[in-house]
């Protein structure tokens, strides 16, 4: 019997968990080790701050689906891993901190022939923006506790202006990113078209000016060599935003907050900074990874072996050149560590972004976290079909999509009626009937049909992980 350790239970560590279980039924064991009790949909995040859905619709208990599903699960932070064994046990381990129970605090080593490391980003370490002594109500999108505080203040600056006269100075709200953030993540945006039709439904969008500061953001996830695609997209979404009287801040990020006054910069060091008077600011902040250690038997440091300099797991991964001289990513095959082959890696804390800093060039890149939601579920089903077929000799036949058929570049949804048009879907394709099948073209729609296009994936998103029936059939 094989002992497979999944570290996370985030978007690609659960799906992960559920997939070997279901296909391994209990010739093998598997074990989950989270810091956190429940699965929360980091899809509504936005929605959740700004009141249009109820957290406790979004979460998923862990402890009772695993023990229905048979999956151990230990509630604790995994601390250190130890591949080739600890003092005079040769087995390779996970060590881990337990939290949340009546074990909390003591330390546990957990023996694995399997290791998935599914960390994400450090959610202890996602915060705001600077602040000196700040009197201004702040909402971190990024969290879940940020985002249920930053609703009720959102709910309390809705009562102050329905009772305050309508010729009053208008509130102000800030929302945007302190940094470039993760690629592919549109939380800020979708905030701000929340808080916009939570406004309009209360008949005080006249009353408050919202600010959104994109923070300089790549507007398309990926690369492509059609630099006017890049440029329609940002188009569409400039007209998406004035549309909404969102006053744009383009190139710029929230810097700090002293007193009621936030700061803003420009990213790239062209433009003034500037300073204005808010009432609420609401920010998808920076995200940071955060390595394990990682010891040999001795104790010695073997981090350089499982990470990269910038805490990103190392994967089969590799860069090119692509038509217009860019490097890019080419998408990991196995994601396996290169120095220990049973130890995988996947969703936001890869190594996605391969790029190396070159010595004495202060301009290289230094990569950001990649967001890796909507490639997380093929991660999940690419490594388990590796690790049961190693276990059992037994090949998938239903071949699954390969991470680069992923079409969608962005979906937004502001809404949660059930007839709605405020949904928008902007999709990379391949044109079904052309000559030149390979050239990619972006499609962007909006309207009903997108609106539930967005909110089913969503749902979908939450049926999978509570592991209903058929769960394992659901499109990515």
């Amino acid at each position: 019997m094989a002992r497979i350790v999944v570290i996370g239970a985030g978007m690609a560590g659960h799906s992960t968990a559920l997939g070997l279980k279901h296909r391994l039924k209990d010739d093998h064991e598997v074990i989950v080790i989270s810091p956190s009790s429940t699965w929360t949909n980091p899809d509504v995040m936005a929605q959740i701050a700004s009141g249009l859905q109820l957290a406790q619709r979004q979460t998923v208990q862990l402890g009772p689906l695993y023990r229905r599903k048979g999956i151990i699960f230990h509630q604790g932070m995994a601390t250190a891993v130890y591949p080739k064994g600890y003092r005079d046990d040769q087995r390779p381990q996970v060590q881990m901190t337990f939290t949340g129970s009546h074990l909390e605090g003591q330390v546990a080593r957990v023996p694995y022939d399997y290791l998935v490391i599914a960390t994400g980003h450090d959610i202890d370490r996602v915060a705001g923006i600077p602040a000196e002594a700040t009197t201004v109500p702040t909402c971190v999108l990024d969290r879940l506790d940020s985002a249920i505080a930053g609703e009720a203040e959102l709910r309390r600056l809705l009562f102050e202006l329905q009772d305050s006269p309508v010729d009053d100075k208008p509130k102000v709200i800030a929302i945007g990113r302190s940094a470039r953030g993760m690629g592919g993540f549109y939380g800020a945006l979708e905030y701000a078209l929340c808080v916009d039709e939570v406004l309009r439904a209360a008949f005080l969008r006249s009353r408050v000016e919202l600010h959104f500061f994109d923070a300089g953001r790549p507007w398309m996830y990926g690369h492509t060599d059609e630099p006017k695609m890049e440029e329609d997209m940002q188009t569409a979404l400039v007209h998406l935003i004035e549309s909404h009287r969102l006053i744009l801040h383009q190139d710029m990020r929230l810097a700090s907050i002293n007193g009621r006054r936030v700061r803003f910069v420009p990213v790239h060091g062209e433009g003034q900074p500037g300073e204005m008077e808010c009432d609420l600011v609401a920010v998808e902040a920076a995200r940071v990874l955060t390595p394990l250690s990682v010891y040999d038997a001795n104790g010695a440091d073997l981090r350089g072996d499982l990470y990269d300099g910038w805490g990103r797991l190392r994967v089969d991964a590799k860069t090119q050149q692509n038509g217009s001289g860019q490097v890019v990513t080419l998408l990991p095959r196995t994601f396996r560590n290169p120095t220990h082959r049973n130890i995988f890696g996947i969703g936001s804390a890869i190594a996605m972004d391969t790029r190396e800093l070159v010595e004495g060039k202060d301009s290289a890149p230094t990569p950001v976290p990649m967001q890796t939601r909507d490639m997380a579920h093929l991660m999940s089903r690419q490594v388990s079909d590796l690790i049961i077929e190693e276990l059992t000799g037994q090949k998938n036949k239903v071949l699954p999509e390969t991470l680069e058929e992923i079409e969608t570049v962005l979906s937004l949804c502001w809404d949660y009626g059930l007839i709605s048009s405020r949904g928008f879907y902007a999709e990379l394709t391949y044109p079904k009937k052309s000559s030149d099948a390979a050239r990619q073209v972006l499609r962007v729609r909006h309207g009903l049909g997108p609106y539930w296009a967005v909110r089913t994936e969503r749902f979908l998103e939450r049926y999978r992980a509570k592991g209903r029936a058929l769960w394992w059939m659901l499109p990515s």
